[in-house]
């Protein structure tokens, strides 16, 4: 690797930047001098978190981003689309596109977007070189009303959500089930917004993969729905008592989200009553569902 301040040679980036201090100039100063990366939108200097989102980096704001979007040419934005999506997958070393939520995090357009720009998410995948995540559609008894179904809660929620027909058990696998003709291996693990932080790091993680991979192993499949919006956990992040680091937690969701395609699902429903609405119809549609990227219809 090539310094740019004085042009010497060296063999690795940590060589590159431990040497760095000779010219005592920090990481961030260097990168910015040398590999400048400006918002596509305002022309402002993007700020520096790390070297390998700030060079895949082309907004400072995901507003930015979005609003960029909606004004420019569709061939530049294809072109920029396209880009975004491939330097994130190989980074990553990804062999499966990101699902909505991912996208989400990892401060790509949404499926929408590269919808209205290639026509459809699979071309997007296809042209990236990877498999799509999640391809089927939302059936049509979605629609259905299924708040008379029997609802299981597990007798361990602190804070369970209301049904009319509900029963309080123990429950093995998440918090939430069915049973009788209704019951599709399927379970619902709730959580609120500190839940979900709290669930992803340390000792917890690591649980929580146990827990999911005795899932599969039995043919279950578990969705983990969060009740906040999506579009709010930055934010939300802010005012927490505990500030949680959301690029880490982020971190491994995705990592799981991979691990577990196919026995696993986060959605983000948005409120305690859009989950007490989606959660029964998720038990009851069961295969229907684990096959889609619910994240993107229910936006």
């Amino acid at each position: 690797m090539l310094c740019k301040e004085c042009h010497q040679e060296f063999s690795s980036e940590r060589s590159l930047h431990t040497h760095l201090k000779a010219h005592g100039i920090y990481i961030a100063d260097y990168y910015c001098k040398h590999f400048p990366r400006k918002d596509l939108l305002t022309g402002e200097l993007i700020q520096f978190k790390n070297k390998e989102d700030y060079l895949a980096s082309n907004f400072s704001r995901r507003e930015n981003m979005l609003d960029w979007f909606d004004i420019v040419e569709p061939e530049e934005g294809r072109q920029v689309a396209i880009s975004m999506l491939s330097t994130r997958i190989e980074s990553k070393k990804l062999s499966i596109a990101p699902t909505e939520v991912e996208l989400f995090f990892a401060n790509l357009p949404p499926i929408k977007k590269y919808k209205e720009l290639f026509g459809s998410y699979s071309k997007v995948c296809e042209l990236a070189g990877v498999k799509p995540p999640l391809t089927g559609k939302v059936p049509d008894e979605w629609k259905n009303d299924f708040s008379e179904k029997k609802i299981y809660v597990d007798s361990r929620e602190q804070r369970p959500l209301k049904f009319a027909n509900s029963e309080c058990l123990k429950l093995d696998t998440g918090d939430y089930s069915t049973s009788g003709e209704d019951f599709r291996n399927t379970f619902v693990d709730r959580k609120s917004f500190d839940d979900w932080c709290g669930t992803l790091v340390g000792d917890n993680f690591e649980r929580f993969r146990r827990e999911i991979k005795r899932c599969k192993t039995q043919g279950c499949y578990l969705w983990v729905v969060i009740e906040c919006p999506l579009q709010e956990v930055y934010n939300l992040s802010k005012t927490s008592y505990h500030k949680p680091n959301i690029s880490y937690i982020s971190h491994n969701m995705r990592i799981l989200q991979q691990e577990f395609l196919g026995s696993l699902q986060f959605v983000f429903s948005g409120s305690r009553e859009n989950s007490q609405l989606i959660i029964p119809k998720i038990l009851c549609l069961g295969d229907k569902l684990k096959n889609v990227d619910l994240q993107y219809f229910i936006q």
